[in-house]
């Protein structure tokens, strides 16, 4: 979690007249720079120095949360007027090395420890169906009970501010209601029989729950417990709109997303928090639409919602995408660059049934992924696979990267410069697309890791 972008999430404030400084070191970064936003908008970029140190001063810092991130990490940071706050931390463990020194660290270290324990309520939802509901509240309410404690304790000992406790006690609040509202997704769609035991009072959080909290809107646990208490909105309106069933347990369902798109523009009018709710649930909706109706069908939801029309623009490229997954569609003409450096299209590379899998130079992961593609090539030589590169425009590093890792060079190739802004290829990194010789889509909805992968080949060769 890591950038250094101060998105400020306080409330705001008269006295916002010392400076505050942020500064650290970043232990094996993962790119040159940190970002710092407020409000949702980027304030500064600030590049790392030679050490992999950055300092940033603000003249008009509020109380309250920012939000602290070197891409793909992001941490919570609690700022004051006045402070001086340094961080150090490994991108290699996150979450376990990261800590403050300087003023305003106790603060702050706190907040750190309180997000690994949230982290490790996880564990406990993986054997949810051990615990009915009555006794899964009891436990919940016991761990928020703990954590306040904590905080009772520290603050005295490290003689927080006020302004402090109390937004530590909203922090705490919602990753209680977040934790709770995750178990009944979780014992709705699997465990129907405890579905039936909640106690009349399991779900009375929802009734005080702030909806549009500036102080928290920074905070992970505050938007999981948005992103959840949605999730199950539209799982309980699909089971009562007379959809079919099946349908009501499926998130990507075209009527269940855009019934979180309407009950999140109903209940959220934080501009920025609204804002990224809205493309949140959308982007995963377009990514996992069937039909270019569905695709359409999102998009003029979020219209309905005045999203902006630069985020409209955005959901349309990556419907662009989509398109292009959907069976029945032809790739046979879209264009890429080859080791060579010669345009080719994709019908002038294919001669068998193909797979072909994304990757980037700067996602980790890429180097496993090719060593399980290798072992299916050994597998089904009557099968191609065949490696496409994102890094658009950077061939050098992907060229690098293929030399490097002894890629097999007959299989690979990058994407052609297109319109489509090539940050929304990421969505797709995982996305497998099987493809008959003559470029037609077979499938565009199957993932290496799943359980059906084999098993869409093996239709892909029964074609």
């Amino acid at each position: 979690m890591l950038i250094v972008l101060f998105q400020g999430c306080g409330h705001t404030s008269d006295n916002l007249q010392k400076s505050t400084y942020i500064g650290g070191e970043i232990i094996n970064p993962t790119t040159d720079h940190v970002l710092i936003r407020r409000r949702g908008k980027l304030l500064d970029t600030v590049f790392l120095d030679e050490d992999n140190r950055f300092s940033y001063k603000i003249d008009s810092a509020e109380h309250g949360l920012y939000l602290i991130q070197h891409k793909p990490e992001t941490q919570n940071l609690y700022v004051a007027p006045g402070d001086s706050l340094l961080l150090r931390v490994n991108t290699l463990a996150f979450d376990e090395s990261i800590h403050f020194s300087g003023k305003g660290n106790a603060e702050n270290n706190f907040m750190s420890e309180m997000f690994l324990l949230d982290e490790a309520n996880s564990k406990l939802l993986l054997s949810f169906d051990d615990y009915p509901p009555a006794e899964f509240q009891k436990i919940a309410d016991s761990i928020h009970q703990e954590r306040l404690n904590e905080l009772q304790k520290i603050a005295k000992k490290k003689k927080f501010s006020n302004d402090f406790v109390a937004l530590a006690k909203d922090v705490i609040k919602y990753e209680n209601f977040d934790l709770k509202e995750r178990y009944t997704y979780l014992v709705t769609k699997y465990f129907k029989e405890y579905a039936k035991q909640f106690p009349e009072n399991f779900h009375d959080y929802r009734k005080t729950a702030d909806f549009n909290s500036e102080a928290l809107q920074c905070s992970p646990g505050y938007k999981r417990f948005l992103e959840n208490y949605l999730i199950n909105y539209s799982l309980s309106w699909c089971a009562t709109s007379g959809l079919d069933s099946a349908d009501c347990s499926s998130l990507t369902d075209v009527e269940n997303v855009m019934a979180r798109i309407r009950k999140a523009g109903e209940l959220v009018q934080l501009s920025s928090l609204r804002q990224s709710l809205l493309k949140k649930i959308a982007v995963r909706g377009v990514v996992m639409a069937e039909s270019r109706d569905h695709i359409i069908a999102i998009i003029n939801e979020l219209r309905n919602q005045k999203l902006p029309e630069e985020d409209i623009d955005e959901m349309r490229q990556l419907g662009t995408i989509q398109l292009a997954y959907l069976p029945g569609t032809s790739v046979a003409n879209v264009r890429l660059l080859n080791l060579e450096g010669e345009f080719v299209k994709i019908n002038d590379v294919l001669e068998k049934p193909t797979v072909i899998f994304l990757w980037s130079v700067y996602k980790t992961g890429h180097l496993e992924e090719h060593k399980l593609i290798n072992q299916f090539r050994k597998k089904y030589p009557d099968v191609d696979f065949i490696g496409i590169n994102l890094d658009i425009k950077e061939e050098p590093a992907w060229r690098v990267a293929v030399r490097n890792n002894n890629y097999n060079t007959n299989f690979e190739y990058q994407l052609a410069p297109t319109r489509i802004n090539k940050k929304f290829f990421e969505y797709y990194l995982d996305k497998m697309l099987f493809l008959d010789p003559s470029g037609e889509v077979v499938n565009g909805d199957t993932y290496l890791t799943s359980p059906r992968f084999e098993t869409t080949i093996l239709e892909l060769l029964n074609q």
